[in-house]
């Protein structure tokens, strides 16, 4: 519920501090006097976009707070926001000459569809000219499903997975199909190209490896040559002899001193190391073998090489890569057959899979369906509507080709329309084709009714609702919207006495020049200044007795 609505600077309003209660509060004025701005305001806190030219004229910035009861189902969208949770729920925004936006609550920075995320838990508005998105028949099935949103959320999450599976089955098939006629073509120059890099045998760094191997055989005179030398000196110098004879000196002395043994031990390390060079160098030389056949052999490789990666314009890793990619072609092209039948069996498993998912749907959805119509037709003969028949038309879905996708939507695969016949004899035909003004408000009040209890808000907006009707038929939409405020807040904007009178609270709007500015004046009438409205409402301006006397009644004062 909406308990205070503050608003600064916004259009003609200059400062409006408005307390709000429970039940029903219907707000009167003239036209232009600024009540469609309060709803404006209300749409600005769920949501709405904002715009600059709303700010009052000579001002920078326009502020509007709201003050909304907690509601426990946001606690776990609250946690996720960081927004911190309070008794109530303070939504800001503030909208400025620059467009630097913002919107905070309860002092939290939000985005705007974060904010829109918390509104569906708050409030259901309904603006002037709002009735005819009820004509729009791409919003139907949305409102079919909000009936049961939560359990009409597992049969969808089931099939959205299944259809995610479907698509990825007829993908790979369609690949396959694709992929073998362009295979093809190519087959027989791929198994060129195959046939030519197995003759590489290629390996990863196989270039540096050629490298290497051909520098050692290019260099063979001078690597025996110093190889020789070296293992000459070990034993033309004595050095390992000298350190081993270093060492032993050493050790008869360590006793005295610890630095003594220290350099022991380094000496004798170096004995160690020296004489495993020693070893290494030997076995070199005694592997040491040029073979100028095998020089020739590697340079032809890796001539060859390099022409394959010029020719390829690829490395050796991605040479590596394309032979194994077209190897799998070739491997795919000779076994088709069986890679084609694999990939449709594929197809029809999660064909059939999804099928089944999808009529889970349909069926749930029929069976909302008759529950809606049935509640529609009651909602519709309380509002003076008592000829009408209403009916949910489902699309005809032929499930006759596993490779069509196309009757896969993201919601499942129906299609609906709202059928209304309203009076006697007359076939049913689409809402959106048949209904008048009063009609078209009357339905719409009908739907609100039926879909207030699923959405769970707290408060109910109504922006002229009750256009287009009188008499008797007012009266019966005053009814049903009071039936309503008895179970959620309503504030309604209303021309029509019957429904001005139903109200538990009533604030009269106007406009007034204060210093040469238009302002916009909100006021909580009393019982007997409610009566003076509901009566010019009745009669316009003039205060007849006889109006005054049916404002009396219509409010219920004798």
């Amino acid at each position: 519920m909406l308990s205070r609505l503050i608003v600064k600077d916004f259009a003609i309003i200059e400062d409006l501090d408005i307390n709000f209660n429970n039940k029903l509060t219907v707000l009167t004025g003239e036209t232009g006097a600024g009540k469609s701005l309060i709803i404006d305001t209300i749409s600005l806190l769920l949501g709405q976009r904002a715009d600059s030219d709303m700010i009052r004229f000579g001002k920078k910035e326009a502020l509007i707070t709201g003050y909304f009861d907690y509601k426990d189902e946001l606690e776990e969208l609250f946690n996720k926001l960081g927004i911190s949770i309070k008794e109530d729920i303070v939504i800001e925004r503030s909208i400025t000459e620059n467009s630097k936006n913002s919107i905070k609550v309860n002092r939290t920075s939000i985005t705007l569809n974060e904010l829109k995320q918390i509104s569906k838990y708050l409030a259901d508005m309904h603006i002037q000219n709002d009735t005819y998105r009820l004509f729009d028949p791409d919003k139907y099935l949305m409102l079919l499903d909000s009936i049961a949103k939560n359990e009409f959320n597992k049969y969808l999450n089931n099939y959205s997975l299944s259809l995610m599976k479907y698509n990825e089955a007829l993908k790979d098939y369609n690949y396959v199909l694709k992929g073998i006629n362009e295979l093809n073509d190519k087959l027989e120059f791929y198994k060129y190209e195959k046939e030519e890099l197995e003759a590489l045998e290629l390996y990863e760094n196989m270039d540096k490896d050629l490298d290497e191997q051909i520098s050692k055989l290019s260099n063979f005179d001078k690597i025996q040559n110093n190889l020789s030398s070296s293992y000459n000196q070990f034993d033309n110098t004595n050095l390992l002899d000298s350190l081993y004879e270093i060492s032993s000196n050493l050790e008869k002395i360590e006793d005295y001193d610890s630095n003594y043994s220290e350099s022991k031990t380094k000496v004798l390390d170096c004995y160690y190391i020296l004489s495993d060079i020693k070893s290494l160098i030997r076995d070199q030389l005694d592997s040491l073998d040029y073979d100028e056949d095998e020089l020739n052999r590697l340079q032809d490789r890796q001539n060859n090489l390099v022409k394959a990666c010029e020719k390829y314009k690829k490395n050796v890793h991605e040479l590596i890569e394309y032979l194994k990619d077209i190897t799998l072609k070739i491997d795919m092209a000779v076994n088709y057959d069986d890679t084609l039948k694999e990939k449709k069996e594929d197809v029809i498993k999660a064909y059939n899979d999804l099928k089944d998912k999808a009529l889970i749907i349909t069926n749930y959805r029929k069976k909302l369906a008759l529950s809606l119509e049935k509640n529609i037709v009651k909602e519709c003969s309380d509002l003076d509507l008592d000829s009408t028949i209403f009916e949910v038309s489902f699309n005809e879905v032929l499930f006759n080709d596993p490779f069509d996708k196309s009757i896969f939507l993201e919601n499942g695969v129906d299609k609906i329309d709202f059928l209304v016949s309203f009076n006697k004899g007359e076939p049913k035909k689409p809402l959106y084709k048949v209904a008048s003004g009063g009609e078209a408000s009357r339905m719409m009040l009908a739907f609100k009714s039926v879909f207030y209890k699923a959405s769970n808000v707290e408060l109910m907006v109504f922006d002229e609702i009750d256009t287009g009707v009188s008499g008797k038929t007012a009266l019966k939409i005053a009814n049903k919207i009071h039936e309503i405020s008895e179970n959620v807040q309503v504030l309604c904007i209303t021309h029509i006495p019957q429904v001005a009178a139903k109200g538990d609270y009533h604030k009269h709007i106007y406009k007034e020049l204060v210093d040469n500015r238009t302002k916009t004046i909100i006021k909580d009438l009393t019982n007997e200044e409610r009566i003076e409205e509901i009566a010019k409402m009745l009669s316009g301006d003039s205060l007849s007795l006889y109006a005054l006397e049916h404002a009396k009644e219509l409010i219920g004062i004798k």
